[in-house]
């Protein structure tokens, strides 16, 4: 079980803490953000737009469509325009939230930056907050920052392309199995717990998947719950890609990173996610976002070697709660 209570509220106090860092950085308000959220604004609007003409209208008229036809083989649209309905809201305008996280591949300088800029501030907040103590922990940005960014963006936007198309089949072939008679029902319900085996191990997993299917009226809920799991652990990906950009871990290390810190990144990232999903201002909170990414890296990682000394460094992705270990350092 690699989720907890615990862990998740860590991750959601992250997030309003790193929030505050990033509203209390003048320099970031000056220069690095303003650039950043005029390049998010304009994409955000090219997005809707696109996503609007490319598949809202045609999806309006595939219902006017539907609809007709109800007066001439006398059936109940009723149904159709509300699977319609929850399927537009939950995946539709979803496609915005989806060109966001494509962006970094496009043009990553921004985001980037901001990240850079927000993780300078957080290394400046903690030697002020611990002047004249012994022992403190080394700074993380003097280091990162003399890692190239490198990434095979070809590559990487293939790959994230790949995981996005994986991920819109499941949802399609889910959506239009719950359309079945019978077992329809149940398709959300084992979905959901299969989601979650991993997070929180057989017995909850599929406790949630039985009261997701007895109690009447869920599978609006159902819906945006996976939805919601999949796009948060995707966002928490794409917040941390100037991190993994620099310091390059192999695909299992990388796994075990993510799997050691679940809890935290999902209470992390669904602090911020229903509000990138906003329309238009969505942008602007994933710049907040990216910002507040400083400080969770900061609070679960070891601050990396500098470059040329990668060989001396063991690379741990075990994750111990720096609270935790403070006390231990105390009694010791």
């Amino acid at each position: 079980m690699t989720w907890s209570l615990t862990q998740v509220i860590r991750g959601l106090q992250l997030a309003w803490w790193g929030t505050l860092l990033a509203f209390e950085n003048r320099h970031l308000h000056k220069h690095t953000y303003v650039k950043t959220t005029f390049v998010l604004v304009v994409f955000s609007i090219i997005l809707y737009l696109v996503s609007s003409i490319l598949l809202l209208i045609p999806l309006k008229l595939l219902q006017l469509f539907v609809y007709l036809l109800s007066f001439v083989f006398l059936y109940d649209h009723s149904i159709y325009t509300e699977n319609y309905n929850t399927w537009i809201t939950n995946y539709a305008f979803n496609l915005p939230f989806v060109g966001l996280m494509f962006m970094r591949y496009v043009y990553p300088q921004p985001l980037d930056s901001l990240f850079i800029e927000s993780l300078r501030h957080v290394d400046l907040t903690y030697i002020k907050k611990h002047v004249g103590e012994q022992n403190l922990r080394t700074p993380y940005t003097p280091a990162l920052e003399r890692y190239p960014y490198g990434t095979d963006y070809w590559n990487e936007m293939f790959q994230y392309l790949k995981r996005t198309w994986n991920k819109t089949k499941i949802a399609i072939l889910l959506y239009f199995l719950s359309l079945l008679p019978y077992v329809g029902l149940l398709v959300y319900p084992v979905a959901s717990a299969y989601a979650l085996v991993g997070s929180l191990g057989y017995y909850p997993a599929i406790t949630i998947g039985v009261f997701m299917y007895i109690i009447p009226g869920t599978k609006h809920f159902t819906m945006i719950f996976l939805e919601t799991l999949y796009s948060s652990r995707a966002m928490m990906r794409e917040l941390l890609e100037p991190y993994f950009g620099r310091i390059h871990f192999d695909a299992k290390v990388r796994r075990e990173w993510f799997k050691e810190r679940e809890g935290i990144l999902f209470g992390f990232s669904i602090g911020f996610y229903p509000l990138v999903r906003l329309p238009l201002l969505g942008m602007l909170f994933y710049g907040v976002a990216q910002s507040a990414t400083a400080l969770i890296l900061v609070k679960t990682t070891e601050p990396p070697p500098p470059p040329g000394m990668e060989s001396t460094y063991k690379i741990d992705y075990h994750y111990v709660d720096p609270r935790i270990k403070k006390k231990e350092q105390k009694s010791e």
